[in-house]
C-alpha cells in the first residue's frame, strides 16, 4: 500500500460523511465501516486539526465536514494524515537519488508521482462519495441549533 492505513481509514470515512450539516459519532461510523473505534477517533481529530472535519464534543456532539466536499481534495486529505511531499523520495529508498544520481526507477517514479500529484488535487471528496455504493447513510444527529 502505498499510504498508511490511517490515511485508507480517512478517505473511506469521508466518502461516507454527508452534508447535511448533522454531527455524526465517530462510533457509528467505525461500526458502519468496521475500523477500529479508538484509532478511527484519532484520525478523525487530526482531520480537526488540519480543517477538513470540524467537531463539538457532547450528547449531541461529534464530527462533520468544515466545508463542502467538492472543495476538499483527497490530496489535502493524504497531506494532512501523511505529510506534505508524502511521494517526495525515492521509490528504492536511496538517499541521494535524483535528476543527476537517478536510481534504475527514478524516470519512471517521476512520471508516477506527478500523475497521482495531479490526480490527487483534481479528485474530491464529492467524488468519492458519488463512487461510494457500499454504505447505507449514517443514522442522522442533530444539526447544530435543532432542540
Amino acid at each position: 500500500m502505498l499510504f498508511s492505513t490511517a490515511t485508507g481509514y480517512a478517505l473511506q470515512t469521508l466518502s461516507i460523511l454527508p452534508e447535511d450539516g448533522s454531527y455524526y459519532l465517530a462510533r457509528s461510523m467505525s461500526k458502519q465501516l468496521n475500523l477500529p473505534g479508538p484509532y478511527l477517533a484519532k484520525i478523525l481529530q487530526n482531520l480537526v486539526q488540519a480543517g477538513i472535519l470540524e467537531s463539538v464534543r457532547g450528547p449531541r456532539g461529534g464530527f462533520r465536514l468544515a466545508r463542502p466536499s467538492e472543495e476538499i481534495t483527497v490530496g489535502e486529505v493524504v497531506a494532512a494524515l501523511e505529510g506534505p511531499g508524502s511521494l517526495d523520495g525515492c521509490v528504492m529508498g536511496f538517499p541521494h537519488c535524483g535528476p543527476e544520481n537517478p536510481c534504475p526507477m527514478h524516470g519512471a517514479w517521476s512520471q508516477v508521482k506527478a500523475q497521482m500529484g495531479d490526480s490527487m488535487t483534481k479528485a474530491t471528496l464529492r467524488d468519492l462519495q458519488r463512487l461510494n455504493t457500499r454504505c447505507e447513510p449514517l443514522p442522522r444527529r442533530m444539526k447544530e441549533g435543532e432542540a
